[in-house]
């Protein structure tokens, strides 16, 4: 799976923080002080919503919870409008404003599926930043809160 990505709380409550523009943490958005990512998650029994990753079950695998429940579901990357019970997925953004969809994420990296953005190709990786911080053809944003 190789390193995981780091939970938004430790053990005692505390919280960790993500060095600025770099890298955000899962768990859950309401957690103030932090950034956690967020994902569009698919749980069994309802309908496609935001919500955020409890854990990280594998390389692609997450606990996500949404307004629907919480279930291990898979990354892939299609629209949101698209996934099936049990999917999630990531939509990152370009220093062009076009997106991508995220078949892959690590603590620091994303891999890539174009939807409308042409600085990465298919199976490509890159860096994953906050929103703004976006460098052209080697870092792109995913969505946070």
């Amino acid at each position: 799976m190789g390193r995981p990505m780091k939970l938004a709380e430790t053990v005692d409550g505390n919280l960790k923080v993500a060095a600025a523009n770099t890298s955000g943490t899962i768990g859950d958005t309401a957690l103030s002080g932090s950034t956690q990512i967020q994902f569009t998650g698919f749980v069994e029994g309802g309908s496609a919503n935001t919500g955020y990753a409890s854990a990280q079950k594998g390389s692609t695998t997450f606990k996500i919870t949404t307004s629907d429940g919480t279930g291990d579901l898979i990354l892939n990357a299609v629209a949101s409008g698209s996934l099936s019970a049990g999917e999630c997925q990531l939509t990152a953004t370009d220093s062009d404003a076009n997106t991508y969809y995220v078949s892959k994420i690590t603590s620091r990296y994303v891999t890539l599926v174009p939807n409308d953005g042409v600085q990465f190709t298919s199976g490509q990786r890159a860096l994953w930043v906050a929103s703004g911080s976006e460098v052209s053809g080697s870092a792109v944003s995913i969505p946070m809160a």
